[in-house]
C-alpha cells in the first residue's frame, strides 16, 4: 500500500484515496484515515519505486503529430490520468517528447520526457525532479512489449548490487489519441527515478560526464558496473564521455573520484532487440557475445573481489528473473540460462580473470 501512495506524491495529487487492487487488506481504513489529508503532509517519505507491481496510467495526448514530430523532440501538451481503486482517477496536466538518439529515429514509440515544470511536484523528497524518463515500448508489435519488459528487469538486477543505482516504476499504460487519427494503445512501459532524486537519497551530487577520466572513477563502482555489463552481455556504454552513464560524488567525503551509474540496457543481449548491434568499440560479431570492457587491473584480488560480490547475489539474481511473473516462462527460462551461464564461469575464477585480463581495457580514453 504505502509503495503507491508514493507514486501519487511524485505526482503532487491532492489526497490519498486508494489501494492499489482489491485484494488489498485494510483498504477501507485507509481510505477513511487519510480521505480529507494532504498527502504532502501525511506520507512524505515513502518509496515510489519499489515493486514490480504495474500502475495503471492513461497519456492523451496528439500522438498523430507526435510521432510525425518525433525527431524534432520538441515539447506538446499532454494529460496524465493516473488510475487506482477501480473507480479513482487523479489527472495531471503535464509536458512530453520524444527523448533518445537512436530511439527517437528508430522507434514508432520513442522513449518519452514526461515534464511536470508547469504542475510542479510539491513534496519535499522529491521536490527539484522537473521531468521523469518513460520508457516504451518502441513499436506495437509483442516483440517490442517483450523488449520493454527485458530492459526494466535489467534495471532490477542491478538495483540488487547496489542501492546506487536507478530505481524503476512498472507501468500499465493506456494512450489515448487526441489527434486526427484518433489510434488508441495499451502497453507496458516504465518509469527511471530521476538522476537529482538517486543524488539526493545517495548523499551526492551529479557531475558532469565530458570531465571524467580513468583515474576519477571509484574503481570497485565502475568495475561492478563492467562486470554487470559483461553479465547481460552490454558493450553499449564506456566511461569516456558518460555514454549512458552517469557520474556521481559523494557530498559527505572530500574526494574528487565519482560514483559510476549505468543505465539504457536495450542493447544488451539480455533484452535482445532486433534492432541492437555491438559497438564500434567493441570486439564480439553478435550482441548475444560477452565481453569485459572494464579497466585491466595489476591486482588479481581486485578481479576476484568483485567475482566473489556477484556470487553472493547469485540467488537473488536468478529468482529476481524466475518470478517476474509479466515475462512468459519461456521467456524467463531463456534469461535464467543466459544469466545462469555467466555464474557458471565465475566457477573457475583463475581462468575467469585470464578472461577478464585479456579483454580489459588499458586506454585511458576508453
Amino acid at each position: 500500500m504505502k509503495k503507491l501512495f508514493s507514486f501519487l506524491l511524485i505526482l503532487s495529487l491532492p489526497y490519498i484515496l486508494f489501494a492499489q487492487n482489491s485484494n488489498v487488506t485494510e483498504s477501507d481504513t485507509i481510505i477513511e484515515n487519510y480521505q480529507l489529508s494532504a498527502v504532502s503532509d501525511t506520507i512524505p517519505n515513502f518509496d515510489a519505486f519499489a515493486d514490480d507491481v504495474p500502475l495503471d496510467i492513461t497519456l492523451k495526448y496528439d500522438i498523430t503529430s507526435f510521432i510525425r514530430n518525433k525527431k524534432e523532440g520538441e515539447y506538446i501538451d499532454a494529460l496524465m490520468e493516473i488510475h487506482y481503486d477501480n473507480n479513482h482517477t487523479q489527472t495531471k496536466n503535464i509536458r512530453l517528447k520524444a527523448r533518445g538518439n537512436f530511439r527517437r529515429g528508430h522507434c514508432l514509440f520513442p522513449p518519452i520526457y514526461l515534464n511536470f515544470k508547469t504542475d510542479p511536484i510539491e513534496n519535499k523528497s522529491l521536490k527539484g525532479a522537473k521531468r521523469i524518463k518513460l520508457v516504451t515500448h518502441c513499436s506495437t508489435s509483442k516483440a517490442y512489449e517483450i523488449y520493454v519488459l527485458k530492459e526494466y528487469l535489467a534495471y532490477k538486477l542491478y538495483n540488487i548490487l547496489t542501492d546506487k543505482s536507478f530505481r524503476v516504476k512498472l507501468l500499465n499504460i493506456t494512450y489515448i489519441d487526441t489527434g486526427k487519427k484518433k489510434k488508441n494503445y495499451q502497453q507496458y512501459g516504465f518509469l527511471i527515478e530521476p538522476i537529482e532524486i538517486l543524488a539526493e537519497r545517495s548523499k551526492t551530487t551529479e557531475v558532469d560526464p565530458t570531465i571524467i577520466r580513468k583515474e576519477n572513477v571509484i574503481e570497485e563502482d565502475v568495475d561492478r558496473v563492467a562486470l554487470f555489463q559483461y553479465m547481460i552481455a552490454n558493450t553499449d556504454w564506456r566511461i569516456k564521455g558518460g555514454h549512458n552513464t552517469k557520474y556521481l560524488k559523494s557530498l559527505t567525503e572530500v574526494t574528487n573520484q565519482v560514483i559510476s551509474v549505468p543505465y539504457d540496457f536495450d542493447f544488451s543481449g539480455f533484452v535482445g532487440t532486433n534492432y541492437s548491434h555491438p559497438q564500434s568499440w567493441s570486439n564480439v560479431e553478435n550482441v548475444s557475445d560477452r565481453e569485459y570492457l572494464g579497466y585491466c587491473r595489476d591486482n588479481d584480488l581486485a578481479y576476484l573481489n568483485n567475482i566473489r560480490k556477484f556470487e553472493e547475489k547469485k540467488d537473488e539474481i536468478l529468482e529476481t528473473i524466475n518470478s517476474f511473473s509479466y515475462l512468459h516462462e519461456r521467456e524467463r527460462k531463456y534469461l535464467n540460462n543466459y544469466i545462469a551461464g555467466f555464474f557458471s564461469r565465475l566457477e573457475r575464477p583463475e581462468n575467469f580473470i585470464k578472461t577478464l585480463k585479456s579483454e580489459c581495457r588499458t586506454r585511458v580514453d576508453f
